[in-house]
């Protein structure tokens, strides 16, 4: 700003500089015009008062002339029209004087004006006499006799005349000649006092002109100076706006872009001539009317004096854009690109302009998301890992196996015959239960990828479930689910394959005899003895810790007899238990307010018993004291998902309601979750019961209790093999 008002300052001190100088050339001209006329008055009053000084004395020799004319009886004819002539020509002069003193300001000086009074006083007698003899003719002055010729009547009046004037007014005639010569003489002083003051005006405005040539020279010089620099500047802008990589331009108030910009906005946004354009015309091609219409408001608050921009600056629409350019032949480029903007202030308070500036920032944001990955995929080998350590190999063997047949399993069944809607939906529901049952195993080992994999592959079976006219190619998304869900249970099993390696490893570096050295012994350390293996139990403890925290509940699973589950039915139980287990907490145990209302203890009790119920068979009691099963509610929800017309729902009974959660897609729940809400977890252990052959039985109180009773068959009598459920 400072740098600004210097600038100002000096374009304007020539102009300054010349209007003073101009204005005292036009003072001096002014004075020396009036000083001028005034001396041309003076010289004017001069000359006549010179010239009024001799005409007495010329008056007085006319008067003898005419005297002595007629004493000699002479024609005085002429004589009479001089001194006619020169009375005039001294009234005129006596006037011309007084204007002339006047115009040369003479007439307010005491001694002047009082010489011209005195002046007049003496002429004014002789005057009068003057104009008395005016009166009279040439002719008829003498009469001529045999003696001669002599004076007649009027001759003698006018010889009596001429000689009485000539008598009474020579001391008038000196008096005159003598105040005439006095004036004359102030006069002159007046008109060399004047010369002077002319003279001194005509030397100031002289020198005042050669110091303003001087002047407007040196600005001259300073101007040419100013034009090689603005001329070099505006080379080096020249330089940086063709150079610079982003897009600089100035955005007006009536929203228009500026004619200086830089070349690159030509390349950045595709526009060969953008100067002139309004900011929105420019923009509309690359984004879309939401993000234009943001933008526009972001710039209205640039022009408001009151606004931070930095703060605003937060919300700038148009910080990172994703625009496509299209292209003559192949599909269109892609690049992100980066706006922001900066008020740019002049002298005064306001905005003159807002700076906006692009930058095509492609190679940042692609390296970005390369880092994000990188950096994902970094944290997902160490979660891998972690998840790894954690679980107990023989559990992990086992789950990695189960989710290797399972996923074998669900692309063996997409590939099965059959393109009818009906069979495509068996396929779905299919893959669904597969895919529940692994997703309940994975959450009950704590295995969050694998239950982040299955749950996006139930989101694409859910959406295939809903869907009117299914085809065959609808299930592509499906199968690169599975592919990928395949693709993590290698890299998992290769990754525990290298933690036995070397686990394996440092057992037998542990079996290493020490070595001694003198008196210093070097003792390995002998590896801890791994723990024994979790049983079906702490499974399922774990899996109720982890369904239940998301929903405020808490629940206390008590176990009873899964030690002595048979191996032919350990996979078995552990999968129903898993989703029996889920299904509990989630649709049965209410929240700790809800049970506190109901006046139930506030920690939820699940219980699981296996025992053998006959000779022929094995009971698998799975109970809790939640709300129990309502048939009403489910009957509203077999409406809702269309599961039931208005007619059977109307027909259904206690009875049909109960065997209604176990059909597929059946779920009282209110919202889709990782562990509920698609209707899978009753179907898959209806299908596991009576795949075994078995049965199920359900008992319930609303509000009191839900219990569920899975009669397994008997394939032996003997006894119960030691359970191999983990």
């Amino acid at each position: 700003m400072a740098r600004l008002s210097l600038n100002q300052r000096v374009q304007w001190l020539p102009l300054a500089l010349a209007a003073v100088c101009t204005a005292a050339l036009a003072l001096l001209l002014f004075t020396g015009v009036r000083l001028a006329a005034r001396l041309q008055s003076a010289s004017s009053a001069l000359q006549l008062a010179s010239g009024l000084t001799a005409q007495p004395q010329l008056l007085r020799s006319e008067l003898t002339l005419i005297q002595r004319g007629l004493e000699t009886q002479t024609y005085v004819g002429d004589s009479l029209r001089s001194l006619a002539a020169g009375r005039t020509t001294s009234n005129q002069a006596y006037a011309r004087l007084e204007t002339a003193m006047r115009a040369a300001g003479l007439a307010a000086r005491t001694d002047a004006a009082s010489r011209y009074a005195q002046a007049r006083t003496h002429w004014q007698p002789l005057d009068d006499g003057l104009a008395r003899l005016e009166k009279t003719r040439s002719a008829g002055l003498y009469a001529d006799s045999a003696g001669g010729s002599t004076l007649t009547a009027s001759g003698t009046a006018l010889k009596r005349a001429v000689d009485e004037l000539l008598a009474t007014q020579s001391h008038n005639t000196a008096a005159l000649a003598g105040e005439l010569g006095d004036l004359a003489a102030l006069v002159r002083t007046a008109v060399v006092r004047d010369g002077q003051s002319l003279r001194t005006l005509l030397l100031g405005g002289a020198g005042l002109a050669s110091l303003l040539l001087a002047t407007m020279l040196y600005f001259a010089w300073r101007a040419g100076q100013a034009a090689r620099a603005a001329s070099e500047a505006q080379r080096q802008i020249g330089n940086i706006l063709g150079t610079v990589r982003e897009g600089l331009f100035l955005i007006a108030r009536d929203g228009r872009i500026g004619g200086a910009h830089s070349d690159s906005l030509v390349a950045l946004l595709r526009a060969p001539a953008p100067a002139g354009q309004t900011f929105e015309e420019l923009l509309r091609p690359l984004v879309d009317e939401k993000t234009l219409l943001g933008a526009g408001k972001f710039l209205g608050l640039l022009w408001k004096d009151k606004v931070n921009e930095e703060l605003i600056e937060s919300v700038n629409p148009l910080s990172q854009i994703e625009v496509n350019f299209q292209r003559a032949q192949g599909p269109a480029e892609q690049r992100y690109l980066s706006f922001s903007f900066r008020r740019a202030r002049g002298a005064g308070a306001g905005t003159d302009f807002v700076l906006g500036v692009v930058a095509d920032v492609t190679d940042r944001v692609l390296l970005q998301r390369e880092l994000e990955q990188l950096r994902a995929s970094n944290d997902s080998q160490s979660s891998l890992l972690l998840q790894l350590l954690q679980t107990e190999p023989v559990q992990l063997q086992s789950f990695l196996n189960n989710v290797e047949v399972g996923v074998r399993r669900c692309n063996a069944l997409l590939r099965s015959p059959g393109i009818g809607a009906a069979e495509l939906q068996q396929k779905i529901q299919g893959v669904f239960r597969e895919m529940h049952s692994l997703k309940g195993e994975a959450a009950a080992l704590g295995m969050d990828s694998f239950v982040e994999r299955t749950h996006a592959v139930e989101e694409l079976l859910a959406a295939l479930r809903e869907q009117a006219g299914l085809a065959g190619d609808d299930f592509v998304g499906v199968v690169v689910k599975l592919d990928d869900l395949l693709s993590h249970q290698q890299l998992l099993a290769a990754m525990q394959e290298r933690v036995d390696q070397a686990r394996n490893a440092a057992v037998s570096a542990s079996d290493i005899p020490p070595d001694k050295h003198g008196d210093t012994a070097v003792i390995s350390t002998r590896a801890a003895p791994a723990p024994r293996p979790a049983g079906l139990e702490q499974i399922l403890q774990r899996l109720a810790r982890e369904v239940s925290a998301p929903g405020a509940r808490e629940v206390r699973l008590a176990c009873e007899g899964l030690e002595r589950v048979p191996a032919e039915y350990a996979g078995v139980v552990r999968d129903i238990s898993i989703q029996m287990v889920r299904n509990a907490i989630v649709h049965g145990i209410e929240a700790r307010d809800e049970r506190a209302a109901a006046g139930k203890p506030p920690v939820g009790t699940i219980r699981i018993r296996f025992s053998e119920a006959s000779p022929q068979e094995y009971s698998l009691l799975v109970e809790d004291d939640g709300q129990g099963l309502d048939p009403a509610r489910i009957r509203d929800h077999a409406l809702e998902r269309g599961l039931l017309d208005v007619e059977q729902a109307a027909a259904l009974n206690q009875t049909g309601a109960y065997r209604m959660i176990f059909q597929p897609g059946f779920s009282t729940a209110s919202e889709v979750t990782e562990h509920a809400g698609r209707g899978v977890g009753l179907d898959v252990v209806n299908t596991t019961v009576r795949e075994c052959g078995g049965r199920i039985g359900i008992s319930t109180q609303p509000g009191k209790y839900t219990r569920f009773k899975m009669m397994l068959p008997r394939h032996d009598a003997t006894d119960p093999a030691q359970s191999s459920a983990a």
